[in-house]
C-alpha cells in the first residue's frame, strides 16, 4: 500500500515533506479563501456546494454575474485544484507521519493510515465535484438542473470523508500516545 510505503521514508525526509505539505496547504487555502471572497459568492462553501438544487445554484451564478465577479469564481474553481493537491499532500505525508508515531500493527497506526485514505478519497470527490461545476459554469443560466444532484452529492461525500479523516487523525494521535504511555503491545 502506498501510504504504508511512505512510512518507510527516512524520518527526516518524512517530517520535511509533512512540514512542506502543511505550508503549501495553508498557502493555497489562503489563496482559495481570498479568491472565493473576491468572487462575492452569496453563501459559504458548504452551503453553496450542497444545495442539491439547480435553480438555487443558477441564482448564485446570476448574483455573481450581476456583480461582474463570475469570472473570479471560475478562477476560484481553478485554484481549488491546487487546494485538492494540498489535501492530497496532507493525506500522503502528514497522516502517514502521525501513523508512524504508533507501533507497527497497532490500532493507532491503522487509524492514521485510514485517515490518509479517507482524505485522499475526499480529495477525489472534490475533483469530480469541480469537474461538474465547470460543466455548469459553461452555461451558468441554462445548465441542466439535474447536474446539481451529482455536484452536491460529491460535495457532501467530500465533506464527510474529510471530516472522517480528521477524526481518525485525532483517534490515531490519542491512541498512539496512550499505547506508548501504557506500553501496550501492538495488535496484529
Amino acid at each position: 500500500m502506498l501510504l504504508e510505503n511512505i512510512t518507510r521514508l527516512p524520518l527526516a525526509v518524512h517530517a520535511a515533506a509533512s512540514v512542506a505539505a502543511i505550508g503549501y496547504f495553508e498557502w493555497i487555502k489562503g489563496a482559495l479563501d481570498r479568491s472565493y471572497a473576491a468572487s462575492n459568492h452569496p453563501v459559504d462553501y458548504a452551503t453553496g456546494q450542497t444545495s442539491f438544487d439547480g435553480g438555487v445554484i443558477k441564482g448564485y451564478y446570476a448574483q455573481m454575474e450581476a456583480a461582474g465577479t463570475l469570472d473570479v469564481y471560475v478562477t476560484t474553481q481553478l485554484i481549488d485544484f491546487g487546494f485538492i493537491l494540498g489535501m492530497m499532500c496532507i493525506a500522503l505525508f502528514v497522516c502517514t507521519l502521525i501513523a508512524r508515531l504508533a507501533r507497527q500493527g497497532s490500532f493507532a497506526r491503522k487509524a492514521g493510515l485510514f485517515a490518509g485514505v479517507s482524505i485522499l478519497a475526499g480529495a477525489l470527490c472534490d475533483a469530480i465535484e469541480n469537474g461538474i461545476s465547470f460543466i455548469m459554469l459553461a452555461d451558468p443560466a441554462g445548465f441542466a438542473d439535474w447536474l446539481a444532484l451529482p455536484y452536491s452529492a460529491f460535495a457532501s461525500v467530500k465533506f464527510a470523508l474529510i471530516t472522517l479523516g480528521m477524526l481518525l487523525v485525532l483517534v490515531s494521535l490519542v491512541t498512539a500516545i496512550a499505547g506508548r504511555l501504557i506500553k501496550r503491545p501492538a495488535i496484529g
